[in-house]
């Protein structure tokens, strides 16, 4: 065959050209089983394989990224699971509370040992009824918070200026955290929670859980406070 109708062909079957070919003719290799194992590939560390080495090699690959992803869904299921079963109890928990100090200890339970969220806050606004200094906010410090971080939603999960970190934490390695105000109108307090991920709280996670837990301490707190005043 001569040069010159060697490259009239070049000219007019390309890659395209043989790609569709095959993808129209999916019984190519079937209909010619000899060329898979006279066609080779050259592999980066084996050298030159079969098509049928190279498609099993492709095979192993796509098993192994499948297996990965399986293990993941897996880990991300269980960690749910473990999730849910935390918040579900302290629901529980919660509603057989007492005290003030029951409640505190209920959540730091769960979120500090069962959530590894290393520093939880729970404080009030302006209480009808005195409160130890650990159930208050010193002055009015908390408004330039609630104006900033509460605009739209009574949820604020992100991080934190130095100036507000320093209001409701003293642990210095709190990098994200979960703020709910509490009460039907968010009038009552807010129960604050830190974790040491910079992106364990972030504004796009679900609030199920947190909601809920919202609702329910914003249900049971104010007849606690009156029985804390009591006391």
């Amino acid at each position: 065959m001569s040069n010159e109708l060697n490259s009239m062909l070049n000219e007019k079957i390309d890659d395209s050209l043989i790609r569709e070919y095959l993808q129209e003719n999916s019984d190519f290799f079937t209909r010619n089983e000899d060329l898979l194992a006279q066609l080779q590939f050259r592999h980066s560390e084996k050298g030159a394989v079969s098509l049928i080495e190279r498609q099993q090699q492709k095979l192993r690959q796509r098993v192994q990224q499948l297996e990965e992803e399986i293990t993941e869904l897996m880990i991300n299921a269980r960690r749910n699971e473990a999730i849910f079963n935390a918040y579900s109890n302290l629901y529980v928990q919660l509603l057989r509370c007492d005290s003030l100090s029951d409640v505190l200890s209920q959540l730091k339970n769960t979120f500090e040992n069962e959530l590894d969220m290393p520093v939880l806050t729970l404080k009030f606004f302006e209480s009808p009824v005195e409160l130890d200094e650990q159930y208050t906010f010193a002055s009015d410090t908390h408004k330039q918070l609630l104006s900033k971080r509460f605009s739209d939603e009574s949820i604020y999960l992100g991080r934190l200026t130095e100036q507000e970190h320093k209001l409701l934490f003293n642990d210095e390695s709190i990098q994200s955290v979960a703020l709910l105000l509490l009460g039907e109108n968010g009038e009552l307090g807010m129960l604050a929670v830190g974790s040491s991920s910079a992106g364990h709280f972030e504004p796009a996670m679900d609030k199920l859980l947190i909601k809920q837990l919202q609702a329910l301490l914003g249900a049971v707190l104010p007849e606690l406070i009156k029985r804390h005043d009591a006391a």
